[in-house]
C-alpha cells in the first residue's frame, strides 16, 4: 500500500480536526502545514514542516495532496496554484464563492490532470448512504419532498467574523447550505427547474436567516432553511424526507439516526428489515392503521370501503401495501466517531482515485459546482421573483 504525503493549508479548528483523524490512517501522513497565523501551528511535531506563506509549501516536491481548509473566497486561487504545481487537491466546501471561480477550478483540473475532490463528507455517512440506496431503489416510491431545518448558534461568531462578510464567505447558503443542497443531489439527482430564496438581515452586515426553495424535474421540491441566530441550547438540524409511502426524519447536521414511518408490502418490509441500521418498533396491518384523512363517520366515495386500503395511491401511482411500520435507523456510534470516519473516507476516496484513474469519485468537483450554483441563484433571488434555469 503506497504512503501518501498530505499537506494542509489552513490550520484552524477544522484543519486540526482533519489532521487528528488523518493521522490515524495507514496510507496517509501529514507532512506539512501552512497558516498565516504562526501561533496556530505551535506544538506540531518537528517532523512537520510549517509555513506562514502557503506558496512556499508548494515548493515541497514530496507532497502528493493538499487539503485546502481556508476561507471560501481563497479556494480558487489556492486550488489552482496547487494543481499547477503538480499537487492533487481536496477542497473544503464551498468549492468557491462565485460560479466563475468554481468553473476555473474545474478547468484547471482538466488541464493539469490533477485529482481533485470536494470534502462533502456527508456523502460518506452510513445513514445517508443507506437512505440513498432506499431512494434509488424506490423502496418507498418516489421522493417528493426534502425539508431541511437547521438552527445554529452565533455566540462564537461576533459581528466582525469573516463568516458574516459575504465577500469572504459567500453568505450562509454558500458557506453552509451547500452541504445540504448536495445531500439532496446525492439522494436523488434530477434536473433543476426553478430556484428562489428569502433572507432576513439582522443589520447591514449580518444576514442571519436564509431560505432556498428548489424544484426538480419529476416533482421533487426541496426547502433549505438555515438560521444562525439562536442560543446554542436550541441548536438542531432536522431533515424531513417525504416519499410516496414513507416519512423519514433525519436528526443532526452530522446525521446519526432517523425516525421511519412507512407503508410496506412483504418485499419492501424484508428489504427494510435487512438493513443493518434499521430496528422496527411497531407494525400494524394496513386495514387497522388510522388514516387521518378518513375520520370516523366520513362517507366512503367509491370503492369497497376498508377492503380497498391495501391499494394506495400517491403522486398518481398505485401501490400495494400490507402494513404500516415504524422504526429507527441508527448508526449506533457517537458524533465524533462518525464525523471522523467520514473525513477519513473523504480523503481515502481521493487517494484511491490517484492510484486508480478509473475510480469514480464519490464527491467530484461537479457536485460542488452544482450545489454552489443553486446557492448562488437562491441568494441572488432573495426578495425577488424566482429564477428559472
Amino acid at each position: 500500500m503506497p504512503l501518501f504525503n498530505i499537506a494542509l493549508i489552513g490550520y484552524g479548528g477544522f484543519g486540526k480536526f482533519l489532521h487528528h483523524h488523518w493521522s490515524q490512517l495507514e496510507n496517509a501522513r501529514v507532512v506539512a502545514v501552512a497558516d498565516e497565523d504562526a501561533q496556530k501551528m505551535q506544538g506540531l511535531s518537528p517532523e512537520i514542516r510549517t509555513y506562514t506563506d502557503w506558496r512556499r509549501l508548494l515548493e515541497d516536491k514530496d507532497i502528493d495532496l493538499v487539503a485546502i481548509v481556508t476561507v471560501p473566497n481563497s479556494h480558487e486561487m489556492i486550488a489552482s496554484a496547487c494543481m499547477e504545481a503538480g499537487k492533487h487537491v481536496l477542497i473544503e466546501k464551498p468549492l468557491a464563492t462565485t460560479l466563475s471561480e468554481a468553473q476555473k477550478i474545474v478547468r484547471t483540473r482538466d488541464r493539469t490532470h490533477a485529482v481533485a475532490g470536494i470534502d462533502f463528507m456527508m456523502r460518506f455517512n452510513p445513514l445517508i448512504r443507506e437512505l440513498q440506496q432506499f431512494t434509488r431503489l424506490e423502496m418507498f416510491g418516489k421522493l417528493r419532498r426534502v425539508d431541511v431545518e437547521n438552527y445554529a448558534q452565533d455566540e462564537q461568531l461576533p459581528p466582525e467574523h469573516w463568516f458574516w462578510d459575504r465577500n469572504i464567505s459567500g453568505g450562509i447558503l454558500v458557506e453552509h447550505g451547500v452541504h445540504f443542497i448536495d445531500l439532496v443531489h446525492f439522494l436523488s439527482p434530477a434536473k433543476i427547474l426553478e430556484v428562489n430564496g428569502l433572507k432576513h438581515e439582522r443589520n447591514t452586515r449580518q444576514e442571519d436567516q436564509v431560505m432556498a426553495n428548489v424544484l426538480y424535474e419529476g416533482g421533487l421540491i426541496a426547502t433549505h432553511y438555515h438560521a444562525f441566530s439562536r442560543p446554542g441550547f436550541f441548536e438542531a438540524t432536522k431533515i424531513k424526507l417525504a416519499y410516496d409511502l414513507a416519512d423519514i426524519e433525519v436528526h443532526g447536521w452530522m446525521p446519526l439516526w432517523a425516525d421511519v414511518k412507512a407503508l410496506v408490502n412483504a418485499e419492501t418490509k424484508q428489504s427494510l428489515l435487512s438493513s443493518p441500521l434499521f430496528k422496527m418498533t411497531d407494525s400494524i396491518p394496513v386495514e387497522q392503521a388510522f388514516d387521518e384523512s378518513r375520520p370516523k363517520g366520513w362517507g366512503i366515495s367509491g370503492g369497497n370501503g376498508e377492503n380497498t386500503r391495501h391499494s394506495v395511491r400517491s403522486g398518481g401511482i398505485s401501490y400495494e401495501v400490507d402494513e404500516l411500520i415504524t422504526g429507527k435507523l441508527d448508526i449506533g456510534r457517537s458524533k465524533q466517531e462518525v464525523y471522523g470516519s467520514c473525513v477519513q473516507a473523504s480523503l481515502l476516496d481521493v487517494l484511491k482515485k490517484i492510484q486508480d484513474p478509473g475510480h469514480e469519485l464519490t464527491a467530484p468537483l461537479e457536485a460542488g459546482l452544482e450545489s454552489l450554483e443553486i446557492a448562488l441563484r437562491a441568494s441572488a433571488s432573495e426578495g425577488k421573483r424566482s429564477m428559472k434555469f
